[in-house]
């Protein structure tokens, strides 16, 4: 096909016009300056126009060699004894917009070196001079083979290397000294290479990988496709994918599909230098965006054009770990062989183990039989001796998985192979996973390959939703092991109460399979589990188990953050939810594990205690009776009663414990707990008549767990009091949790409670630490009026990145009689103290607050009356505050992502 007139042509240099006008320029740089940026210029607008990094990248390093080879010459370097060797990725004629150019001066000896070490110095300085991202070295040719010798780095760039200009006769000196047959062998270089990769991969295996991938160094990625390719090179001497497939060491197909996974990295990479401006590796979520727009990927009423990008690029991550992999294997196998009965253990008829490996030795057995498409991962999973499959079962199993039709998954025997895997005592996951990479999983059960690589595009999500799935089944797993029970004390003691473990495992795998569905993906993936325990002939009592268990996983995690979980009425309301403390103890394993494998981050110290005292109190409320809820006076009653026994016996009288409460409300004893109130007792009392407020800071009251820091607070109140301490704790790099904002109703007392975290989640131990945060806070509250409420602190750069539409509901508590506000809003910092500044606008009185953090948004309730004491009933005064939120949150956004 001719290139249309109006496209954009790929550019070009003559070499012959390049050396003479280099030869009548003073300098070197007015000349390669600016063809450097009208090659740029060129190159990005063909790419604009095309996508095409397949020409585009090897047509770069082109002309990179032309100038390179040029510039030699002009600064008459010697063609005798030293030579321009090009290595690296640039070795392999690759260049990307903003890629290193790596070149080795190789020579023949030292005297060489000092002979002409002047002219390589300017040679060096001039390619500095001109900004070009190079990275060189300067070696014999004895040193090039000693330190190829002792470094894998070092002999893999020296494999790729070509020679650009100078002495020719050296660069095949070079390559014969680092031949297999001279240095590093084929099988020593492949066990080296298999172990890089392995380390690789685990380094790159870190939430912040999974939210922000290198397109370069993650699995699946392109060093993936390079460590093929230099395995390769070692072994047959030739390193293309072509060569592979002549080899027998590729299929056609899978030659195809590492060509098209190239080729699709290649232009996400090029693509990232493009619109980075400088070499950036990993899809940071600025630029994802930018990439998706850029090619073609739009919104659609479903899901954002980013996020069908970042679809694409996980399942191409998927499939090019898969066949890298298989690839890894194959060559394993042909080094180690199975030649040798020794390596050979026979399974049953159809298998057996080669050097640890699951080899089929029974032609076409998935096409004979294909219920062996399931049973070999049951196989896997009860062979404790097996290390893997066998290349060539794996690419049986994948040639043969488009036998898994909808009679496949409807036939009994298949379900109950399913489900014999689901119920075996170790190894459920790894095959799970084993299964998903070899394209069962997704065709067994369609809907959870509809999931597969899908992503969502914020910080809350820290997994793809088919990775989160099986963290979270891997979890559940892990509950019954030793090493997490101080993590997870109730959640490790549960599950050995659970006699049917298939039914957490399989609610963890179907639980968002929901999410591919337009609505509301926990009724999505009810309805989803449901037929799906009815094809595998579940009993009902587990189908209904397992159905509740999707529809409600998000239920107990939103009851912590939203209700009262101290207050008697609350916590009845939730137990009428859950009904029974079977279906309260499976829930909270599901909710434990979902949130922990969302995102780690999420599970501070502190959700962790919400967690477990919301189901201990819920647990009580069961045990009690749904039919006999506690009422709220007797619990104050009973509350006061011991807290009283507890200071008098530290020589306080009734009278002044009674003096000290004043008329704090029925609240403060509800959220407080006995244990708490004692210590603010004690503090006020020690406190005297002192004007000034009294800050005390202590570690949560529960020590059987780790939990946060509590701040308490008391003082006369103030209108600014909840914004002036909200802004003094941002600035101490302090996270708050919970706010318990109370006012004591004769004396006009402020009576707070903050819970924090530090910085990194934790609670704070350090002594000096506390005792900053007591006089930065005690200097702050002397003098509200006189305290800035506003934080001006830098936005980290991934906040920046997302809107988030600022949403406030109010609705009116008739229990406690109170207006419960909502707010959603980009998390900024300050906002808490912004809201505090609007609510004093407004004299409303705060009486509470829940603190909320998901990534890039808050979720923040708000417990408030107005300046009567009363819920708010106006609706034009609602409206007013509503609006005023909105624009006083929206106008911090913007102030805070300009610091």
């Amino acid at each position: 096909m001719s290139q249309s007139l109006d496209m954009p042509s790929l550019p070009s240099i003559d070499a012959q016009d390049l050396m003479a006008r280099l030869a009548d320029a003073p300098s070197p740089l007015p000349v390669i300056k600016p063809l450097l940026k009208r090659i740029q210029e060129e190159s990005h607008a063909y790419f604009r126009a095309t996508f095409d990094a397949d020409t585009l990248v090897p047509h770069r390093a082109k002309l990179m060699d032309t100038i390179m080879q040029c510039l030699w010459q002009h600064r008459k370097l010697s063609d005798q004894g030293i030579a321009l060797i090009a290595v690296g990725g640039y070795g392999r004629a690759e260049l990307h917009p903003h890629s290193d150019i790596d070149v080795l001066i190789l020579a023949l000896n030292e005297d060489t070196i000092n002979t002409n070490s002047s002219a390589l110095q300017d040679f060096i300085t001039l390619l500095w001079d001109l900004k070009l991202d190079v990275g060189h070295s300067v070696r014999t040719l004895d040193e090039c083979v000693s330190e190829a010798d002792g470094d894998l780095t070092i002999i893999t760039n020296m494999m790729e290397s070509r020679h650009l200009a100078g002495d020719q006769s050296l660069h095949p000196v070079l390559t014969n000294r680092v031949a297999a047959t001279e240095i590093w062998p084929a099988e020593k270089f492949f066990t080296a290479k298999w172990q890089e990769l392995i380390n690789r991969h685990k380094k790159h295996d870190d939430p912040e990988y999974n939210l922000e991938p290198n397109v370069k160094n993650s699995p699946g990625t392109l060093r993936d496709i390079q460590s093929v390719s230099w395995i390769a090179m070692r072994h047959f001497g030739k390193g293309t994918l072509q060569s592979l497939e002549e080899q027998g060491f590729l299929t056609e197909f899978e030659h195809r599909r590492l060509a098209r996974s190239l080729s699709f990295l290649w232009q996400v990479r090029y693509a990232l230098h493009m619109l980075a401006g400088r070499e950036e590796d990993r899809l940071l979520f600025d630029l994802q965006r930018e990439i998706a727009e850029l090619l073609g990927y739009v919104d659609d009423g479903q899901r954002l054009g980013v996020e069908q990008f970042m679809a694409q690029f996980y399942r191409n991550q998927l499939s090019t770990t898969e066949l890298c992999d298989l690839l890894l294997l194959h060559f394993n196998e042909d080094y180690m062989g199975c030649g040798n009965p020794e390596n050979i253990e026979n399974i049953n008829e159809h298998f057996v183990l080669c050097n640890g490996y699951l080899q089929h030795v029974t032609a076409n057995l998935f096409v004979e039989d294909p219920s062996w498409l399931l049973r070999v991962f049951l196989l896997m999973a009860q062979l404790p001796q097996a290390k893997g499959i066998h290349s060539g079962t794996i690419r049986a199993l994948r040639d043969n998985r488009r036998l898994i039709d909808d009679e496949y998954r409807h036939n009994h025997e298949h379900n109950e192979l399913f489900m014999q895997l689901m119920r075996n005592r170790s190894r459920v996951v790894r095959e799970l996973s084993r299964m998903m990479r070899y394209g069962i999983l997704g065709r067994y059960i369609p809907e959870f390959g509809h999931i597969i690589g899908m992503m969502e595009y914020d910080l809350f999500h820290k997994y793809t939703v088919d990775e989160h799935s099986f963290r979270m089944a891997r979890l559940l797993r892990h509950f019954r092991f030793g090493d997490v029970r101080e993590h997870f004390p109730i959640a490790s003691r549960l599950i050995h109460k659970v006699q049917k473990k298939e039914i957490l495992y399989l609610a963890a795998l179907l639980h968002d399979t929901g999410k591919s569905i337009d609505g509301d993906h926990t009724a999505n993936g009810g309805e989803i589990a449901a037929a799906f325990c009815r094809q595998h002939n579940l009993r009902p009592t587990d189908s209904h188990m397992v159905s509740w268990l999707v529809t409600n996983h998000l239920l107990m995690s939103n009851a912590s953050q939203r209700i009262d979980i101290n207050n008697p009425e609350d916590v009845h309301h939730f137990a009428l939810e859950i009904g029974d403390q079977h279906h309260l103890d499976m829930l909270y394993l599901i909710s434990v594990a979902d949130i922990f494998s969302t995102n780690p981050d999420l599970w501070t110290p502190w959700r962790a205690e919400q967690m477990r005292e919301l189901y201990r109190n819920t647990k009580a409320a069961l045990r009690r009776g749904l039919e006999n809820p506690i009422h709220k006076e007797d619990l104050i009653e009973e509350i006061q009663q011991e807290a009283i026994q507890q200071l008098l016996a530290h020589g306080l009288s009734e009278e002044r414990i009674r003096e000290i409460w004043g008329v704090p409300g029925d609240d403060y004893f509800l959220r407080e707990g006995v244990d708490n109130i004692v210590w603010h007792s004690l503090e006020i009392n020690a406190h005297g008549n002192s004007a000034t407020p009294l800050i005390s800071i202590r570690q949560t009251s529960d020590q059987q767990f780790e939990g946060a820091t509590q701040i308490f607070i008391f003082m006369k109140d103030q209108p600014n009091l909840f914004a002036v301490t909200t802004a003094t704790l941002d600035q101490l790099n302090l996270n708050i949790q919970d706010a318990r904002i109370m006012t004591s109703e004769v004396d006009n007392n402020a009576v707070d409670t903050y819970i924090v975290l530090d910085e990194n989640n934790h609670a704070i131990n350090d002594p000096q630490r506390m005792q900053h945060i007591r006089d930065t806070l005690r200097a702050a509250l002397s003098d509200p009026n006189d305290f800035t409420t506003i934080i001006q602190r830098r936005t980290p750069r991934m906040l920046k990145q997302f809107m988030v539409e600022t949403q406030v509901t109010m609705s009116n508590d008739p229990v406690m009689h109170r207006t419960v506000l909502e707010v959603i809003a980009a998390d900024r910092p300050g906002l808490l103290a912004r809201m505090g500044a609007i609510l004093s606008e407004f004299n409303a009185q705060l009486q509470g607050a829940k603190i909320l953090t998901e990534g890039e948004r808050v979720s923040d309730i708000f417990f408030i009356v107005n300046s009567k004491g009363q819920p708010y009933s106006d609706a034009a005064q609602c409206e007013a505050l509503q609006n005023a939120i909105i624009r006083g949150l929206d106008d911090q956004v913007e102030a805070q992502s300009a610091v």
